[in-house]
């Protein structure tokens, strides 16, 4: 895997890790409140929770190439979708 890939890869975390390293160097250069502090935890959890979701893969609809010949051969109308991440 190149760096480009895996910068484009983990761009979320990366981008939410800077950010958030950025605000907790304000938080202890300003000395904050405890409750600021809490809406910082926050925020990590949520970028933490946003990552993990956007990680999933939705289960595969055909199992094997047999089940995509069958499908295309029913004469119904197929649509084939090409996806790439990069």
């Amino acid at each position: 895997m190149t760096l480009a890939q895996l910068l484009n890869q983990n761009s979320f975390l990366l981008v939410s890790g800077v950010a958030l390293g950025g605000a907790l160097i304000a938080l202890i250069a300003r000395r904050a409140r405890l409750w600021v502090w809490l809406v910082w935890i926050a925020a990590v959890a949520v970028a933490v929770i946003l990552n993990r979701a956007a990680r999933t893969t939705p289960a595969r609809a055909f199992e094997s190439a047999a089940e995509v010949e069958r499908a295309i051969a029913s004469g119904a109308p197929t649509l084939v979708e090409l996806y790439s991440n990069y």
